[in-house]
């Protein structure tokens, strides 16, 4: 993969839209209901940032966090950053004031870049709830806005009008970006990437999925996650593709946008598809030009009986997909499978007595690779690390004979909801706030699903449901997908404990299963 990256010159992640600047300067690279933008304009417009970023003081390896919605610009100020030689630290726009002030204290930014609004959520008053770190020097949100603090874009990008040089300011071993994934001690881990990592993942994710120069591919992940960024966006743009963006999903816009534009790809979450398929205005004829994407057919059924979707196996710390399927697999492996490993990325399952599994056998999965991150921010360097430099997963799966991975469950306590790793102790710290909770125990539902929904055991103080107010208060605190789809109110001696005092998981999902036997299947695999 290296001999391919110089081939086309492409070292960093700062060279990456200058490819298809200079083959095809006028082919769109992204576009929206309201906006197109070309190859040229989105690298003129990375340059103008890169020339502001430097302007203003900042140095190579200094951060710059950006707080904003999928869109053009966001991409523009993301690629400015990597021309700069600086490093991106992209935020959640689900994330509460309480999360917020966590990332920025942990990643400790000398800049933060920001959208005055992002659907309902008011950028100016979103600061005035955070404590901000001693790092940051300066705010620049675009628009007007009414506090102070904050920088205007215009200006910002004024004062660095000058042509700048970008060449040689960033290196393949520079820290691109610090992603945030939850940890198991409830805290947001910042996941430093290296721009070699990143690109290591990127082109073997080109070529699984087929993308090609010209193709049109709607994304509606957020571009501040991994799989929005890492697995969607960048190689869309690295395949010459045009990326169709929504600063928010709204399933109305959805639908404005595969009719203005006709994609040929397509990635959406499950409930997405599903909202798709039953809105009224829904016509099979939206779908008629999809080709290639992420998910599974069976979604969409019964259309897209001719696309050739892929999905994988991924995580922030390895820059994306670790095994993924490929759009040459037959359909029966589309639809059974999580693929084979990327290029150069090496996959062993590690049974209890810390021995090599054999194929068939179920252990916890670990990676290593190319794409392998630099380290959690502020952690130890080698946490989460073995001995022979692979990342422990903590999932369980088993290799086949012909080395196609088959993901079991989760042997760590982490969940996964849409896409995103949630820590159960985050969720019910937060709920054990509350001043009628006593106790907070959360599960995910199905307990081995690839995606699950999030259920709260509550010990209630007053032996009372307080459904209501805690739905409230989780949705003050919390990110939505960390918030709980279901609350089961429990006596504290029907909570089972080990040996060690700790809850057992897995006796609590089979009672929350059992409580919630009038809604079990919305939590079935």
């Amino acid at each position: 993969m290296r001999s391919r990256h110089r081939r086309f010159g492409v070292n960093t992640l700062a060279d990456l839209v200058g490819l298809w600047c200079r083959q095809n300067p006028s082919s769109i690279a992204v576009g929206g209901l309201r906006e197109a933008r070309t190859f040229a304009e989105l690298d003129a417009d990375a340059n103008l940032w890169a020339s502001a970023l430097r302007a203003a003081g900042l140095k190579p390896g200094e951060r710059v966090a950006l707080w904003g919605g999928n869109s053009a610009r966001w991409l523009a100020r993301a690629f400015g950053v990597w021309k700069a030689g600086l490093t991106l630290v992209p935020l959640s726009t689900f994330a509460t004031p309480r999360e917020l002030t966590e990332l920025l204290n942990n990643a400790r930014p000398q800049l933060l870049l920001a959208d005055r609004r992002v659907a309902d959520r008011d950028f100016a008053a979103l600061v005035r709830q955070l404590s901000l770190p001693p790092s940051l020097r300066r705010m620049v949100a675009e628009g007007p806005g009414q506090l102070t603090d904050l920088h205007s874009e215009a200006s910002f990008l004024r004062a660095g009008s000058y042509r700048f040089d970008a060449s040689g300011v960033t290196q393949p071993q520079d820290v691109a970006l610090i992603l945030y994934t939850s940890g198991t001690t409830g805290k947001p881990k910042g996941v430093r990437l290296q721009h070699q990592a990143v690109l290591s993942t990127m082109w073997a994710t080109v070529a699984r999925g087929g993308l090609r120069l010209g193709d049109r591919v709607v994304s509606s992940l957020p571009l501040f996650w991994v799989a929005g960024l890492c697995i969607r966006a960048l190689p869309t743009l690295a395949s010459g593709s045009a990326l169709l963006l929504m600063e928010t999903f709204h399933v109305d816009q959805l639908i404005e946008l595969l009719k203005q534009w006709r994609p040929n790809g397509l990635h959406l979450r499950p409930p997405q598809v599903s909202a798709l398929l039953s809105h009224p205005r829904f016509a099979p004829e939206l779908l008629e030009p999809v080709r290639k994407g992420g998910g599974r057919n069976s979604w969409y059924a019964p259309h897209l009986r001719h696309a050739r979707l892929i999905t994988g196996y991924g995580m922030t710390e390895m820059s994306g997909y670790v095994t993924a399927l490929s759009w040459r697999d037959s359909a029966a492996t589309r639809a059974s499978s999580i693929g084979r490993t990327l290029p150069d990325v090496e996959v062993k399952i590690v049974g209890k007595d810390g021995s090599t599994c054999e194929a068939g056998v179920t252990g916890e999965i670990r990676v290593r690779g190319p794409g392998l991150f630099a380290g959690y921010e502020g952690e130890p360097t080698g946490t989460g690390i073995d001995t022979q430099g692979y990342f422990c997963t903590g999932d369980l799966g088993f290799l086949d004979e012909t080395g196609q991975l088959h993901f079991v469950g989760r042997s760590k306590d982490l969940l996964r909801c849409k896409g995103v790793n949630v820590s159960p102790l985050e969720v019910e710290v937060v709920l054990a706030e509350h001043p009628s909770v006593e106790a907070a125990f959360v599960v995910g539902l199905p307990p081995d699903g690839l995606d699950q929904q999030l259920v709260a055991l509550v010990v209630s103080r007053d032996g009372q449901d307080h459904e209501v107010e805690w739905r409230q208060w989780c949705a003050r605190m919390l990110s939505p997908y960390k918030r709980p789809s279901a609350f089961v109110l429990v006596r504290r001696g029907e909570v089972p404990f080990g040996p060690t005092s700790k809850p057992l998981r897995d006796q609590l999902a089979r009672l929350a299963l059992e409580r919630l036997s009038g809604m079990a299947s919305l939590f079935q695999s």
